[in-house]
């Protein structure tokens, strides 16, 4: 089969044109689907009027993002593509893609001949099993919490008020997770590896507003009504589009909640939504951070306005600050520029201590809530520790609390000159070991591929012809050694080629307590590589290799 996705050149216009992007953040709007608020009604959109919602900076659009370059994108796109969907003809099956993405799934499904799912057992056999579960809960204690209660008053009425029917494929105990953090504890590194590990979307209330404001759904319209008012957008209204959000079909396995709820009647209202489906929630991840680790974290940083690159004046300092010196804008520069870095606002001790101090007052009584399902995490150790205490405890609930730290990662380093037979070599190591061989080149085109800041970042660079600065590599590299994929180790390939590149890389694995395990020369005499390289004769067309000894 060969499924073209089909969509109106106006259409992708629409969706790509209006895309602008907070530089500092990554913070994305649109001005039809989810304009800032610097946006008036009928206003054409400019560096003026579109402003950033958390700090009022302006907006700008990437240079790919504009009719004139979309225009030659589409063009190349039909070019190159027209002629292959005729060559596949007899196999092509076109998908209306202007659709929500549930209709476009169920088109695809349909061509593929994909299985559907049977709906759930009745309203009332479900019921009985979610009185089952409750009943074990209510036994150890979590019946004292007032949406417990409320939930088991509702079993216990009329067949009526039973459970209504889940979503179709929906799994029978689906994973529910909250995660919990202050700033600074780790949520976006740890949240992945979740989503990565169960197979499960995480959800974050900002997220699913935006999107269901962009889609226009009935509570996506009254909290875009709300919100052009200047008002908050209520819990029932949040708890309606979570409610929409998760009957969608990546969240058939279950998902994560990141920000919701915050207080303990969002949580009774959570409990209750869930109930008309027979569930509950599954678990709740606490990572726990002294503050006093939070403040060297997250004080520790500084930017780079222009280019976004990071420093920390402890775990990854520019060449500028001076050992033992105070970091200030006069010894904090940028390594590839010179240029003077800057601390956002919300980054000073001062600021901390208000973001923390609301955290503490807001959870508190919500962790109470949870306290019979909640599973606090040490999370001030190395990234790949928690990583494995949190997929521990979601995979194996009775794991005891003195769980060993996983065994350190084989970090090798792969040199060789041309011919010395790396191409041979590696994959032998990548078989034996267990672990992925890492090149830079192949690093750099999957975050330009994912779209990540740093990919968006060394894209930008690469299209105006300039080199890729080591920072920007070695922020590549440390994004993806945390993959799943580099938990026993990895072996980088092309990199580092100079002291300075090796220096970085010690510094990033110094971060996680870790440093190069083992560095590999593969040595042959120059002679000898002359022989094996310039003997290789091929074939244009077919790619056949020969050689004359």
């Amino acid at each position: 089969k060969v499924i073209q996705l089909d969509v109106p050149d106006a259409v992708l216009e629409e969706r790509i044109c209006g895309r602008w992007i907070h530089k500092d953040s990554g913070r994305s709007y649109h001005v039809k689907f989810a304009p800032p608020k610097s946006l008036k009604e009928g206003e054409t959109p400019s560096a003026e009027n579109m402003k950033d919602d958390e700090t009022g900076e302006a907006l700008y659009q990437r240079a790919d993002d504009t009719s004139e370059a979309l225009k030659a994108r589409l063009e190349g796109y039909h070019k190159q593509t027209v002629p292959i969907l005729a060559h596949y003809k007899a196999v092509v099956d076109v998908v209306n893609g202007d659709r929500p993405q549930g209709a476009i799934w169920e088109q695809v499904a349909g061509i593929l001949s994909v299985p559907v799912s049977s709906r759930p057992n009745t309203a009332q056999r479900r019921a009985m099993e979610a009185g089952d579960a409750l009943d074990k809960v209510l036994g150890s204690g979590a019946g004292n919490s007032p949406g417990m209660r409320a939930l088991r008053a509702s079993l216990t009425s009329e067949s009526s008020n039973a459970p209504k029917s889940r979503i179709k494929g929906m799994s029978a105990d689906r994973n529910i997770l909250i995660l919990f953090g202050p700033p600074g504890a780790g949520k976006g590194t740890i949240a992945p590896k979740i989503v990565s590990g169960l197979g499960i979307p995480q959800l974050s209330t900002g997220d699913m507003l935006r999107a269901a404001v962009k889609a226009g759904t009935e509570v996506g319209k009254q909290a875009d009504e709300v919100m052009k008012s200047g008002g908050l957008v209520s819990d029932e209204i949040v708890v309606g589009i979570i409610k929409d959000r998760i009957k969608e079909e990546d969240c058939a396995k279950g998902f994560i909640l990141d920000g919701f709820p915050r207080t303990v009647p969002q949580a009774e209202m959570l409990d209750k939504c869930l109930f008309e489906t027979g569930e509950m929630v599954s678990k709740v991840i606490q990572l726990d951070v002294p503050d006093a680790v939070l403040e060297e974290r997250i004080c520790g940083r500084w930017i780079h306005k222009d280019s976004g690159r990071s420093y920390h004046v402890k775990f990854a300092p520019p060449k500028s600050l001076p050992a033992g010196a105070g970091p200030c804008e006069a010894n904090m520069r940028d390594d590839a520029t010179g240029e003077a870095l800057y601390q956002r606002a919300d980054d000073t001790a001062e600021a901390l201590c208000r973001r923390l101090g609301r955290y503490h007052e807001q959870t508190g009584a919500v962790l109470d809530y949870y306290s019979t399902i909640l599973e606090p995490v040490d999370a001030s150790s190395t990234p790949r520790s928690v990583r494995s205490r949190v997929l521990e405890l979601l995979h194996s609930p009775h794991t005891e609390n003195d769980t060993p730290p996983p065994p350190p990662r084989q970090v090798l380093v792969l040199f060789g000159p041309p011919g010395a037979g790396k191409g041979t070599v590696a994959p032998v190591l990548v078989e034996s070991l267990g672990i992925p061989q890492l090149s830079t080149g192949d690093m750099l085109r999957a975050a330009v591929g994912a779209g990540t800041e740093l990919g968006r970042q060394a894209e930008d660079l690469m299209k105006n012809g300039q080199l890729v600065p080591d920072e920007l590599v070695c922020g590549v590299v440390r994004d993806r050694i945390q993959e799943a994929d580099c938990d026993k180790g990895f072996i980088l390939d092309g990199f580092p080629r100079s002291v300075a590149q090796a220096e970085m890389l010690d510094a990033t694995l110094a971060e996680t307590g870790e440093k190069v395990s083992k560095v590999i020369q593969l040595d042959v005499p120059d002679a000898v590589l002359e022989e094996r390289i310039c003997g290789r004769w091929m074939h244009k067309a077919a790619g056949r290799s020969y050689h004359v000894k």
